[in-house]
């Protein structure tokens, strides 16, 4: 398993994403030892009684669906026929997340004031928490960042293109965004490296441990103001649901940097299923 987990680093994966991936494909391994089977022998079929074992054993449809994403890798990786391709548990369930306005998007972000206490923490919490709901940034997109990238003369920042699914764009930043990065820059950063975040950014793990802390504090802070901030996740995509109905399925492909038009059009069906089930809450049929 070690080629793998080296295999998964060398793709840009998080260790907590290779640790389970490792996990999944061993398991996987040691059921089929059991049946006396090996990856190589094991068919359709022999996957299907594995999953009827996990559920069996108390694993949900969600994680019966996370081990046959990882399997997936793992039978890339070993360049195998890919029995797992295509197949997904039905019926699997997500917590719902409620769509944020912009208005409740700027209080969350005005509100929250930054109380970790690690310094480069503390001064840039605020202004990662701003590219996150202003310009819809995800971690990998924050960690690619460089000083370079940013103007603060035009008020725009350029997002370099991802290994896969990015594609690079530029935005604007909103007005209230310019003097705090300016700020930052001058005052607090560290000039040692080019990254625009750093030193946190000097691995994408180390980042997305300042992130997990910073989703505590604005979770924590949002419902001060009674706001219900689930996952980090939820402000992303209340952004680019609003961008959406602004701007159209194209212009926003280009914003949130998605290489394809399908990715966009996803969250236009949630966003329609979302104001269907408020219709029928508040004007039930029948």
């Amino acid at each position: 398993m070690r080629s793998f987990q080296l295999h998964l680093e060398q793709r840009g994966y998080v260790a907590k994403s290779i640790q389970r991936a490792v996990y999944y494909a061993s398991a996987y391994e040691a059921w089929l030892s059991q049946s006396h089977l090996t990856l190589r022998e094991a068919t359709y079929n022999d996957l299907l009684n594995y999953l009827g074992h996990l559920q069996k054993t108390g694993s949900s449809k969600s994680k019966c669906n996370e081990f046959l994403r990882n399997l997936r890798l793992y039978y890339d990786y070993l360049q195998l026929p890919n029995i797992a391709y295509g197949v997904k548990i039905r019926g699997e369930t997500h917590q719902s997340m409620p769509f944020l306005t912009a208005e409740e998007l700027d209080k969350i972000y005005h509100h929250f004031e930054p109380r970790s206490q690690k310094g480069y923490w503390r001064y840039s919490d605020k202004l990662l928490l701003g590219l996150i709901i202003y310009q819809v940034l995800d971690p990998r997109d924050l960690y690619r960042l460089c000083i370079g990238h940013l103007n603060l003369n035009e008020g725009t920042l350029y997002i370099p293109e991802g290994l896969k699914r990015k594609a690079s764009r530029t935005l604007k930043l909103e007005s209230h965004q310019i003097l705090p990065l300016h700020h930052y820059i001058t005052h607090h950063r560290d000039n040692t490296t080019e990254k625009l975040f750093s030193p946190q950014c000097s691995s994408l793990g180390r980042l997305q441990g300042q992130l997990k802390e910073l989703f505590k504090q604005v979770k924590s802070q949002a419902q001060e103001i009674g706001l219900a901030v689930i996952r980090f996740n939820q402000l992303r995509q209340s952004r680019l649901t609003l961008w959406i109905r602004q701007y159209g399925l194209r212009q926003t492909q280009y914003m949130v940097g998605f290489r394809r038009v399908d990715n966009v059009e996803r969250y236009r069906q949630q966003d329609t299923e979302d104001l269907r089930d408020s219709v029928l809450k508040y004007h039930p049929l029948g």
